[in-house]
């Protein structure tokens, strides 16, 4: 019984850690005056509602790191696929335009979403892990800003001229880690590693959790089947299957909390799913 508690406990600890958004892609340097440089943010779950969120721009060559734009996100929304980009006017489907041209800085610099309010970080705040719900501490070959990357509780300043900045752009991988390759504008990057912890959360969706209907739907960016495994709260597996689609048929479940687990490839996660 200790066994299974504990095995519930850290299940449970583990759904609750995931964030239910990130900044999937950056790219902040383009050829001559950066007319297509953009933010694409990516969200566990799709249509994720924005309320409450706001993406703050530091700059790493200031006095103090300070900020100087803060994008307010309440009132918006993720894409079908998870997927908001904040950019450039000429960005294609651009969902907050922040204007022509040279609105993102090259480095060093970072990019921080926060759940808070925009008027707690008018141009020139500090940064702070505060409210912190993702960043990103990046250059264009630039020496690392230390002291920005201890102000937002990050070890690594990722370079986004590993071969050419003007045509790269920095990605997401499933280890939390980012890497550079051509732009993948709203579909998956192309520098996806497929032994991924808790990133891995990022590439899935799972819906409508409260499910209500006998049904949940498991979409994934990867190709191929998953395996699904259901527990309940004693840690009883109820569900066990290699789901080929995206819908599991959850109709033998009684109304209560559950714990959803789901391997593709290398790449697994734990989810609390909540029967109605």
């Amino acid at each position: 019984m200790m066994k299974t508690i504990t095995l519930l406990l850290a299940l449970l600890a583990a759904s609750a850690s995931y964030g239910q958004i990130v900044i999937n892609e950056l790219d902040s340097d383009q050829t001559s005056t950066d007319t297509e440089e953009f933010i694409e943010l990516l969200s566990a779950t799709p249509n994720f509602s924005l309320n409450g969120y706001i993406v703050v721009l530091f700059n790493g060559n200031a006095t103090d790191n300070t900020s100087y734009t803060t994008v307010d996100l309440t009132g918006f929304t993720t894409d079908a696929s998870g997927y908001f980009i904040i950019g450039a006017d000429a960005v294609p489907g651009v969902d907050i335009a922040l204007g022509a041209n040279n609105n993102i800085q090259n480095g060093a610099d970072a990019v921080a979403i926060y759940q808070d309010s925009a008027s707690n970080f008018p141009n020139g705040s500090l940064p702070t892990t505060t409210n912190l719900v993702d960043a990103l501490v990046y250059g264009t070959n630039d020496d690392d800003d230390v002291e920005l990357l201890a102000a937002l509780g990050e070890m690594t300043q990722y370079n986004e001229s590993a071969v050419d900045s003007e045509i790269e752009s920095l990605q997401l991988a499933n280890d939390g880690t980012y890497c550079t390759a051509l732009p993948t504008l709203r579909s998956e990057n192309a520098c996806t590693i497929l032994n991924s912890n808790s990133s891995s959360q990022s590439r899935f969706s799972i819906y409508p959790n409260p499910a209500t209907n006998g049904y949940v739907n498991i979409t994934s960016k990867f190709a191929g089947t998953k395996k699904v495994v259901v527990y309940d709260v004693l840690g009883n597996q109820l569900i066990n299957t290699t789901l080929a689609g995206e819908r599991l048929n959850i109709s033998a479940l009684s109304s209560g909390v559950y714990i959803l687990n789901i391997t593709q490839q290398k790449a697994t996660i734990t989810k609390k799913l909540v029967v109605k």
